[in-house]
């Protein structure tokens, strides 16, 4: 997991910094602070690491708990921040799942107004698909006894 000074230089990366007092400007802090930041003397506060969510475009918990979890001295504290994070982390996952089908949906809705008959093709999806069932039904009956299998199977019984 990504520690609170990475978040820190991907946002001096994104702004186009080419030094730490345009960084302290842009998220309104000092040059010490970004310094301190920046070499592991101390860990951002909750403000600035919702500034650099926000530079960042992401959830500003995901940065407080990686600085939280830093700032911790007890194991056991580190690992809850640690537990955290992952929980998170996969809260993200389960909800694009439903965000990407809402996607699917929008998109098809909107094609079937530019193309009406997409709707046509959809709706008869279903008897293609049974069509191509059949077919493959046929086709292994078949090959079924044209190996002769049918007359061994006879002959077992």
């Amino acid at each position: 997991m990504k520690k609170s000074v990475e978040y820190l230089l991907e946002a001096k990366e994104k702004l186009g910094c080419s030094s730490d007092y345009k960084l302290a400007k842009e998220l309104k802090t000092s040059t010490v602070n970004i310094s301190n930041y920046m070499n592991s003397k101390s860990q951002m506060d909750d403000y600035h690491c919702i500034r650099v969510a926000q530079v960042l475009g992401i959830d500003p918990m995901e940065i407080i708990a990686a600085a939280q979890e830093e700032r911790e001295r007890s194991e056991e504290k580190k690992e809850f921040w640690r537990d955290f994070r992952t929980a998170r982390e996969r809260e993200k996952g389960l909800v694009l799942v439903p965000m990407l089908i809402m996607m699917a949906m929008v998109a098809i809705a909107l094609l079937s107004l530019k193309f009406p008959e997409i709707l046509y093709i959809m709706s008869n999806f279903g008897n293609i698909r049974r069509r191509v069932y059949r077919l493959l039904q046929r086709f292994n009956s078949l090959t079924f006894h044209r190996c002769g299998f049918e007359q061994q199977l006879s002959a077992a019984k």
